[in-house]
Order: structure tokens, then sequence, then C-alpha cells
């Protein structure tokens, strides 16, 4: 094979294999409910389902740890004072051990677009957050 057609062949197969690798991740899939519950897991660091949709009621929130460490889930009004995330009043889970549910809370929501995080250290840095957007 030529040099010059060995160039072009290597980086498109690279770029194919990292396709591929990358279609599985489940990135931008969305999670659409019109149930009062939403059930939600923690793990090192993700938050999955990690982008919800919902209509605007009162909802409650049961979330469980699955990963080795602590972790915790906010729901934040990204449009906070300074454009920095504020949370919302009273839509915190406590800190779970590993393979602990929180207590479950309830939070009633306007329509609109907010965040999901774990507040712990830097793991919201390390990819652990999602949104919640209620219609």
């Amino acid at each position: 094979m030529p040099l010059a057609m060995s160039r072009t062949i290597l980086p498109a197969a690279v770029l194919a294999v990292l396709a591929v690798a990358m279609g599985g991740c489940g990135e931008g899939k969305v999670f659409h409910t019109d149930r009062p519950i939403l059930r939600i897991t923690l793990d090192e660091y993700r938050i999955v389902p990690q982008n919800i949709v919902t209509t605007a009621r009162r909802i409650k929130l049961v979330v469980h740890n699955t990963g080795r460490l602590t972790h915790n889930l906010e729901i934040q009004n990204p449009d906070g004072p300074g454009g920095k995330p504020v949370q919302v009043p009273g839509a915190r889970v406590d800190t779970m051990q590993p393979g602990e549910t929180a207590p479950p809370i309830k939070v009633t929501l306007a329509p609109g677009t907010y965040r999901l995080v774990c507040t712990i250290a830097n793991h919201d840095d390390l990819g652990q957050f999602g949104t919640l957007v209620v219609k």
C-alpha cells in the first residue's frame, strides 16, 4: 500500500472505531415520564437517567446509590444570581453511603430546565450531573 494511502486510511479507521465506541455511551438519551415518582440511581460519576423530561406537578424523588463512594443529589436552578446555579428550596437528597437509598423527597417544580447534580467534592466536574426539564 502506498504511503499516501495509508495516511488516509488510518485516520479514517480510527474515527470509525471511535464513532462506534461513542455510539454506545448513552449520552444524549432523554427519559420521558409522566409518572409522579422519579427513580434515579447514582454511581461514579453518573446520574441515571441523566436527562429527564416530565410534566409540572408534585414529584417524588427516590434516589439510590449504586456506586462505591458517597453521593447525593440536588436539583438546581441554573439561572441563579450572577449566573451561578442555586439549589431549589427543599430539592436535595441527603448524602448516601454505597448501597443506600435516601429518604424520598417531594418537590413541586414550575416549568423550566433544572440541573441534577451531586454536590460532593468535584463529582459534578467528573460528569455526575444531568438535566430535568419540566413542561
